[in-house]
């Protein structure tokens, strides 16, 4: 009998979750094939994420145990799965041994790209506050993804998308915050799983992106409490435009 258990064939058919996991392997994962017929999945994140590794465990139902650390005087925590099978099934899905510069944003069906890309942000996309206020949504990778990325999230009219170079690695970042909301938004639409301190920090956003409708909606309602709510974040972080005339198109810039 088998030391260990895992669902070997978690990623033969793709779902919401499974789609996450591909793209947070994409990022964070390593996998390979030790001379050439046994296959190692190595997942190693910082200590405090060590949660996350627990989920990734029971989504494939595996009993491997987790193993943590200290390197570079840094805290981890790392568990290696092996399988061959499964090992096999995400070479085949693009998650490649030596990722970094291969890798491919993949053809996904569309109800899982949100999934896919939710989970390839959190392994190595950030968001940050500096100084109270919102500064960009960054994500790491190489040019061809990167590139694909950029074009693939144009398509949900998150438009303002720069490129930067950072030695061999390409950096996209979301610098408006509408681009931030509406990625936000995309994301996490029908998400089940994600990593929980970046979550978090997105919830962290307590205002909104809204469109004529939805303000003149407000309107009509007499939400008050809400509308009232929009004028003292404008106020609080003196903001340069707001609806004068309702009935005039309208979204927030910032």
């Amino acid at each position: 009998m088998k030391k260990y258990k895992v669902n070997e064939n978690y990623f033969d058919m793709l779902n919401e979750n499974s789609s996450y996991w591909l793209g947070f392997l994409y990022a964070d994962g390593y996998v390979r094939m030790k001379d050439g017929r046994s296959g190692e999945l190595k997942l190693k994140l910082k200590d405090t994420d060590k949660n996350h590794i627990e989920k990734f465990l029971s989504e494939i139902e595996s009993n491997h145990s987790i193993k943590c650390g200290i390197d570079n005087k840094s805290k981890f925590c790392q568990v290696s799965v092996y399988s061959t099978i499964m090992v096999k099934r995400l070479f085949e899905l693009g998650c490649d041994n030596k990722k970094t510069f291969k890798i491919r944003l993949p053809e996904l069906p569309l109800n899982l790209m949100n999934h896919f890309i939710r989970g390839y942000f959190d392994g190595d996309g950030s968001v940050c506050k500096i100084k109270g206020k919102w500064d960009n949504v960054s994500i790491a990778g190489n040019q061809n993804f990167i590139e694909s990325l950029k074009e693939y999230l144009l398509n949900f009219n998150i438009c303002k998308i720069n490129i930067y170079t950072q030695g061999k690695i390409k950096i996209l970042k979301l610098t408006n915050i509408s681009d931030i909301i509406k990625f936000k938004r995309f994301i996490y639409n029908n998400d089940s799983v994600s990593l929980d301190r970046k979550k978090n920090r997105f919830n962290d956003i307590n205002y909104d992106f809204v469109s004529k409708e939805e303000f003149l909606t407000l309107i009509k309602e007499k939400n008050l409490i809400t509308i009232g709510k929009y004028i003292s974040h404008i106020a609080r972080n003196k903001l340069s435009r707001f609806p004068r005339n309702p009935e005039s198109e309208y979204n927030f810039k910032f």
